[in-house]
């Protein structure tokens, strides 16, 4: 049987690949990554599959070539990003000299910004999917003709076949991926509250435009309830105990959620989600507390709501507000995400979110650079006028490295707020010692200090 091999490429940072999007951890987090999670699920059907995340498993170049050479795969599939990609392609070429017979395909956001382009460069990598979600890559290794098939490209000699990207909406299915081939012990994540957890998805993509996120270009479909129950079961009989949702907006779906959040109670397993202040409500809260939720992320971005119609996310302050006290009310932890130094903000707009951010009453914020991501109408729209290079693919969504040419406000200014947020929030007193008199449990204790050490060491570097 036809070996297929999952890689994650090794690297000397903590690379967050996952998802379309990229990001260099920020402490000491990092999670599974979803594209390859869910692509062993499809593969495992037809094929035999392993599976090797080298920088959980911390390998350097040498141990991933050896690790390797022993599976010997007849082909292997990697995530790349456009943060990584000039080390993740001279790596890949050591892969291809090495391991002269295995075939090589890829994946990553890179190429749904650049497909066609980069494989034209790249003779050592025969394909690239562009949609983990979907069995167009088993449609794909058994084709016996160069049609085109969706969401994959590919290479036909001296031709290049391109599908296109072709996102549907409604209802889609994915076999359970095997997180029997995972290192779960590897992972972690700051919310989580018990040892140890996965990452999973009961829907795909997102319903909204928000032109700064990726996920807003790719459409919009649910997983079925059964399936997402059973892979919760099957986690759990591996051991896992908290779950991170990584829907981008869970909770669309009122009448689903509800059925979901039902039959996720009796399971007694722990879980974090992301949503918007303008989906969740009474219901929804108390639905999701039933459920098991512990924690609540919102995309709250800034406090100027000129900006958040401009770039589509058309959330008020007032519904904020009313999200937090919500979740309050039923005992839901509550992260804040923040992007400091969106095109057209200004310095104290940044300044006044920062303070809404300390007085709002959320547990926990994420303050992140604002990016031109690959994948986004922003990247494009930033493209064409002029303030970022397109050549330019290094970007870091959590927002470590400036990508935009100085504006209103310039880059150095911004890096200074972005920091100030960091230290305003975090280093209080009292929001430490609120944070320790609320800590639950003994994984969740070792957990939070760990990631505020790895925080606090970072920004001071």
């Amino acid at each position: 049987m036809t070996k297929v091999l999952l890689l994650n490429l090794p690297a000397d940072q903590t690379y967050i690949r996952d998802y379309f999007c990229a990001k260099i951890s920020k402490s000491h987090y990092y999670y599974h990554p979803t594209d390859l999670i869910y692509l062993s699920g499809t593969l495992s059907t037809k094929y035999e599959v392993a599976f090797v995340d080298a920088i959980a498993e911390k390998l350097s170049e040498a141990q991933t070539l050896v690790r390797l050479k022993n599976e010997s795969p007849d082909l292997i599939i990697f995530l790349t990003a456009g943060i990584s990609f000039e080390s993740d392609i001279t790596f890949v070429n050591k892969v291809a000299a090495e391991l002269p017979g295995c075939r090589l395909m890829a994946t990553g956001d890179v190429f749904r910004e650049y497909g066609s382009e980069e494989l034209k460069k790249l003779p050592q990598i025969e394909a690239v999917i562009l949609d983990f979600s979907t069995a167009d890559v088993l449609t794909y290794l058994a084709r016996e003709d160069d049609q085109p098939i969706p969401n994959i490209i590919f290479r036909s000699g001296t031709n290049i076949v391109d599908g296109g990207e072709q996102h549907s909406n409604g209802r889609f299915s994915i076999p359970r991926p095997r997180w029997d081939l995972v290192k779960l012990d590897r992972y972690c994540y700051p919310f989580e509250r018990k040892r140890q957890f996965a990452s999973m998805l009961t829907d795909f993509g997102c319903p909204y435009k928000c032109t700064f996120c990726p996920i807003s270009t790719i459409g919009f479909k649910l997983r079925g309830i059964d399936e997402v129950i059973d892979e919760v079961k099957y986690l759990q009989s591996l051991g896992v105990r908290d779950i991170y949702f990584r829907d981008q907006t869970f909770g669309v779906n009122k009448k689903r959620t509800k059925e979901l959040c039902q039959r996720l109670a009796p399971l007694n397993i722990g879980w974090t989600c992301f949503t918007r202040v303008d989906v969740i409500d009474e219901e929804l809260a108390a639905a999701i507390k039933r459920g098991g939720c512990h924690t609540v992320m919102f995309g709250i971005e800034t406090l100027n709501e000129t900006l958040l119609k401009e770039y589509l996310k058309d959330t008020s302050n007032k519904q904020v507000r009313s999200a937090i006290e919500l979740c309050a009310r039923h005992s839901l932890d509550v992260v804040g995400f923040f992007i400091i130094g969106l095109p057209g903000d200004t310095r104290e707009m940044i300044l006044k979110t920062i303070e809404f951010a300390k007085k709002s009453g959320i547990d926990f914020a994420s303050f992140n650079r604002a990016m031109p991501r690959l994948g986004t109408t922003l990247r494009k729209e930033a493209v064409n006028a002029g303030i970022v290079d397109a050549k330019n693919i290094d970007v870091d969504s959590s927002g470590s490295i400036p990508k935009w040419r100085d504006q209103e406000i310039k880059n150095e200014e911004i890096t200074d707020l972005h920091r100030q947020a960091f230290r305003k929030f975090y280093l209080r007193p009292g929001y430490l010692m609120t944070r320790f008199t609320r800590i639950s449990t003994f994984h969740q204790f070792v957990n939070f200090t760990r990631e505020g050490c790895s925080l606090i060491m970072k920004q001071i570097r």
